[in-house]
């Protein structure tokens, strides 16, 4: 991919770009587990549920716990919810961070990220499984939406990025596996690249 002039950062989704993950998986879960149907929605009833406010930081892990056996009316275990919810998460493949190495060598690295406490520590390790460094030691600043209160695809997520940062979006890739994630960025100037079954990060080239 040829380099536009003017691009000084990258902001990068973490799901679907960097790490694979599978939704089905933990939704298998927790048809194994018995939960109703309210619980195989995910992620398409993001707006109205506890996983939204799982993943806006309204709740907390012990309280996500709780809501899950409420909801449910079942006495499920702490560890099975976690193998559940966690099961979605497959793996970063060491191609895609060898990328990431080298693109921080000329972009400022960022990333955007609707996720929930219990994931971090999980994809964290994958990361640095497949890397042997930290997210936080190729990424300039690494934005979680449960820790800004903000939900991709809302704007309110984005702003709060060039907020903090002073980046420019007319001077930022923005990838993103989401369509409508991908809609908002370019309404706000980004320079957005959508990842999606035919076009992964890694045919984006060394030379992006």
């Amino acid at each position: 991919m040829t380099q536009p002039s003017g691009i000084r950062n990258i902001l990068f989704d973490l799901g679907g770009v960097i790490l694979d993950i599978n939704v089905q998986a933990t939704q298998q879960r927790f048809y194994e587990m018995g939960l109703p149907s309210i619980f195989m929605n995910y992620p398409e009833n993001m707006t109205t549920d506890l996983f939204f406010r799982y993943e806006t930081g309204k709740l907390d892990t012990g309280s996500f716990r709780n809501e899950v056996r409420r909801l449910s009316g079942l006495d499920v275990s702490d560890a099975a919810i976690d193998e559940a919810w966690t099961a979605m998460l497959v793996g970063i493949p060491s191609s895609r961070t060898n990328l990431l190495r080298r693109l921080s060598e000329r972009y400022d690295l960022y990333m955007l990220s609707n996720t929930c406490p219990m994931h971090v520590p999980v994809f964290e390790k994958m990361f640095r499984d497949a890397s042997g460094v930290s997210m936080q030691d190729l990424f300039k600043k690494i934005f979680y939406s449960f820790e800004i209160g903000y939900h991709k695809p809302d704007r309110e997520a984005f702003e709060y990025v060039i907020c903090d940062t002073g980046i420019v979006p007319e001077e930022t890739y923005f990838l993103d596996d989401n369509i409508h994630n991908i809609k908002t960025s370019q309404e706000l100037g980004f320079r957005a690249i959508h990842i999606h079954e035919r076009t992964s990060m890694m045919d984006l080239g060394y030379d992006m």
